[in-house]
């Protein structure tokens, strides 16, 4: 059988992380009463975590080169999109609030997220 080609692969994680994006964006955005109805019984801050390590994991596959410099920078990207969205939701009459734990649980997720890719080397 022959291996899946890398570019073929990094364009998967792509079209993954694009979704994934869209995805945290419209969630965020969300009032809080249809957010309710979608999440299930697991803690928000471990939602955070989890969310956002596996944005940051498939936005690292989704490079062609993983450096340090390029790890930084997905990090501080993800960070900063994390960010922006709770500033929104305190900014926007969607009824939420900015929390600061949630920006918190998201930067624990992504450090989790570019410590498991650098433990597995992944390029």
């Amino acid at each position: 059988m022959k291996p899946i080609p890398r570019l073929f692969k990094v364009r998967i994680a792509r079209g993954i992380t694009f979704v994934l994006i869209a995805i945290a964006i419209v969630g965020s955005l969300m009032p809080p009463q249809q957010i309710e109805q979608l999440t299930f019984s697991l803690s928000d801050k471990l939602i955070h975590g989890l969310y956002y390590a596996t944005l940051t994991f498939f936005w690292l596959l989704s490079t062609k080169r993983i450096t340090i410099q390029k790890r930084i920078q997905v990090g501080l990207s993800v960070f900063f999109l994390g960010l922006t969205l709770e500033i929104m939701q305190d900014v926007l009459p969607i009824q939420r609030h900015m929390d600061v734990l949630d920006v918190f649980a998201n930067s624990v997720g992504i450090g989790i997220a570019i410590g498991t890719a650098r433990f597995l080397e992944i390029r």
